[in-house]
């Protein structure tokens, strides 16, 4: 069974012939998302923010905002031109070797980063973005409202270029303790348009792959609701076997990994690598609506990114045991 054939009856909520495991899932596409958002490398997005690559990914550069009052945004936020962006050059140089027999075995999945929390924390820091959200939550409409919409026109562009069967949409709203914001304010001020940014994509036959680590399961419900399909790098944090267990057949928990634990220490021994694997695929293989998502870190930063020589061993385990 093909990649594909076995991840199509996961979405369909059946019993798929094994549990999938990212790193051989999709054919990732991220360049675009380079251009639109934050840039992979580090350097200026396209709205004037400078991102500082470090070894565990870019971040914006601390102590640098473009304001700090949330009512000042349209002064300082200028959108882009997406014509101007070059996301269907991006997808003719990530789709170059991919042909339409390997379409038919694999799925392709579009990364598009810095969704709209994140891209006011990265304009205004994150203690003045949590302050606008209780003291000023009508700027922080008329922001979002914005920022939907540009991030609606860059994923319309990806459908049209790349022909995605997902788009994997980024937004960080919690830590490992809990929400950055309440559930209620997530569900007033961020989801109305949260909600506009999923319709957008599932209306064109696209699947909603929501990135958000952290414990935010008090939001979990609401990402369902939106008709999110997909949660992507769920952390332990959650109660994933019970996630994985309410929300069978409606939405698939992707990652499982205790990336706090040994096993995401740098240069962490392949012996440890081989039983955290296996026991991601004893307590959330079996369910049948689990993507493995392995979050191995070494010098150069995330082996996802970076490649690591410990891979096959874990490849090798997962296959081995992930069977349904």
């Amino acid at each position: 069974m093909t990649q594909r054939e076995n991840f199509e009856i996961m979405l369909n909520g059946g019993k798929p012939e094994f549990a999938p495991l990212l790193y051989e899932l999709y054919k990732v596409c991220m360049l675009a998302t380079n251009n639109t958002d934050q840039p992979w490398q580090g350097g200026k997005d396209p709205f004037g923010v400078n991102w500082i690559a470090t070894a565990e990914g870019v971040i914006p550069e601390s102590g640098k905002i473009l304001f700090d009052d949330i009512a000042d945004w349209k002064k300082y936020v200028k959108f882009p031109d997406v014509d101007s962006l070059g996301i269907e050059q991006m997808a003719q140089i990530e789709l170059a070797d991919f042909t339409d027999g390997k379409r038919k075995e694999q799925p392709v999945a579009v990364f598009n980063a810095c969704g709209l929390f994140e891209r006011m924390a990265a304009f205004m820091g994150f203690e003045n973005t949590l302050c606008a959200l209780i003291e000023d939550p009508d700027s922080c409409h008329e922001f979002f409202a914005a920022m939907a919409d540009y991030k609606i026109a860059c994923i319309n562009r990806y459908i049209d270029a790349y022909k995605p069967d997902v788009i994997i949409y980024f937004d960080d709203l919690a830590t490992a303790r809990g929400m950055f914001m309440s559930p209620k304010t997530y569900r007033e001020v961020i989801k109305p348009y949260h909600k506009r940014i999923v319709e957008a994509v599932t209306s064109r036959g696209v699947i909603f792959n929501q990135h958000t680590c952290g414990k935010c399961e008090d939001i979990i419900e609401d990402y369902v609701e939106m008709g999110i399909k997909i949660w992507d790098a769920a952390q332990v944090c959650n109660d994933l076997e019970g996630i994985l267990t309410k929300y069978h057949g409606r939405l698939i928990v992707e990652g499982g990994w205790d990336t706090s634990g040994p096993a995401s220490y740098i240069g962490a021994p392949v012996e440890v690598i081989i039983e955290e694997t296996k026991r991601c695929a004893e307590q959330y293989g079996k369910k049948g609506n689990f993507i493995l998502f392995p979050v191995l870190m070494n010098e150069k930063g995330h082996a996802f990114m970076t490649g690591d020589e410990r891979i096959p061993a874990l490849i090798m385990t997962w296959n081995q045991v992930n069977k349904l």
